[in-house]
């Protein structure tokens, strides 16, 4: 929203990231549950896809490190916010996401899909990997 277009949304993304900030702890570290909101699949823009009213928002972390008044400037001059890029399309990722898909087709409750997917990553642990051919002992 920081990067929208339109005054009135920038604007309203610094209210909602100052509200969330203010809500926060500064000694609350723990880790947050997260809670998938309710999609309104009848918004017109993408600001009212969720109610924001009854929504616990937490500060964006990409954020986090961004001052209040460097975001405040955002509003009359939209950034050209260049953030961190994390891989997320790896070989483990799909190695991961393969797992899951698999685990989800075969067992239908959540304590028997994780128990399948711990089960299926200890058990290739226990196959010796070799980082190139020259680990290979062929007797």
């Amino acid at each position: 929203m920081l990067n929208d277009d339109r005054h009135f949304i920038r604007e309203l993304a610094l209210r909602r990231i100052f509200k969330s900030r203010n809500h926060q702890s500064v000694k609350d570290t723990s880790i947050k549950p997260f809670v998938i909101p309710k999609v309104n699949f009848s918004a017109t823009d993408y600001t009212d896809l969720i109610d924001w009213v009854d929504l616990k928002a937490t500060p964006p972390p990409i954020l986090h490190s961004i001052a209040n008044n460097t975001i405040q400037r955002f509003i009359n001059n939209p950034p050209v916010l260049d953030f961190l890029r994390f891989p997320c399309h790896t070989q483990a990722v799909e190695r991961c996401v393969k797992l899951v898909t698999e685990a989800s087709r075969s067992v239908s409750d959540q304590e028997s899909r994780d128990g399948l997917i711990r089960a299926r990553i200890k058990s290739k642990s226990c196959i010796p990997s070799f980082e190139n051919k020259s680990e290979y002992n062929i007797v």
